[in-house]
């Protein structure tokens, strides 16, 4: 006999890269500058595909036995249960890269910003400015940007448990199917038989009793991380409301308290102080 064709699974196919760019704009949404990037292209493997039409022909087999035993039309409400829960497991392992990835630029960009305010404007200036930048970046910025890459990790890893149970429960399904319709066929063919009968309407139970419990753990995991999305939208909601009024998008990003003295031409001299002169 043949082997089957190989299933290939998110994360064994070889990413590509793209270009693209990332546009920063000020409050007023004009782009201020724009920086080039090349983020993973990751494309779906086929692996869901390729399982649903490995899965249909023993399906039908599957059907067939349980009509020719009696108990088709419980069978087959177990049956369009088990399969109807079945997912592409490659849309949570994309979820899970692309909040890795977010996770990845938010604390770059963190260090950026922390290394940017120590390491050029710390040690070149003095003033009021410069005091009210160092209390924001240290106390406001750096703890939000901490925020952030907290629950992007918890995201990404919250999408790595789905496409681990996704991929988990598609698995078992399929093997359920792959071991049970090849007897089912046979002793299908012995059915004429009363003996061969019971033993049908024995191996159809036996089948029923597999799928109901597929359905119940698929019930299981859903409700778990049902719970688990709940908690991270509680997060992500409290972490609006530290960006913006109200927690609202459409009220605007909340005031950082910069009064715009320090960039007045005029008033320079008053809040920025080199720090060389400061010394003489």
């Amino acid at each position: 006999m043949a082997d089957p064709p190989k299933l290939i699974v998110p994360g064994q196919s070889t990413p590509t890269a793209a270009g693209g760019q990332l546009h920063i704009a000020n409050a007023r949404g004009a782009v201020q500058r724009t920086v080039n990037v090349a983020p993973p292209v990751r494309t779906d493997p086929g692996f869901f595909k390729r399982l649903i039409s490995e899965l249909n022909p023993l399906r039908q087999t599957t059907r067939g036995a349980m009509a020719i035993s009696g108990l088709g039309v419980a069978a087959l409400a177990l049956d369009v249960a088990a399969t109807l829960n079945l997912g592409n497991p490659f849309l949570f392992y994309d979820r899970r890269e692309q909040w890795k990835d977010l996770a990845g630029m938010l604390e770059g960009s963190r260090s950026d910003l922390w290394r940017s305010f120590f390491d050029d404007i710390s040690p070149n200036w003095k003033g009021q400015a410069v005091q009210t930048l160092q209390q924001y970046v240290r106390f406001n910025v750096n703890g939000l940007y901490s925020q952030l890459g907290s629950v992007s990790g918890e995201m990404s890893g919250a999408m790595h448990s789905q496409y681990k149970e996704v991929l988990e429960y598609d698995l078992s399904v399929f093997g359920l199917y792959a071991t049970s319709a090849p007897m089912l066929r046979t002793v299908a063919a012995l059915s004429a038989h009363p003996v061969g009968k019971v033993a049908l309407m024995t191996q159809v139970g036996l089948f029923m009793s597999a799928a109901g419990n597929l359905v119940k753990q698929f019930a299981d995991v859903y409700n778990s991380y049902e719970g688990d999305l709940n908690k991270l939208e509680l997060k992500l909601n409290n972490l609006r409301g530290a960006f913006y009024k109200s927690g609202s998008p459409d009220l605007g990003a909340r005031d950082l308290n910069l009064t715009p003295a320090i960039a007045d031409p005029l008033r320079l001299k008053e809040y920025w102080v080199s720090a060389s002169k400061g010394a003489s």
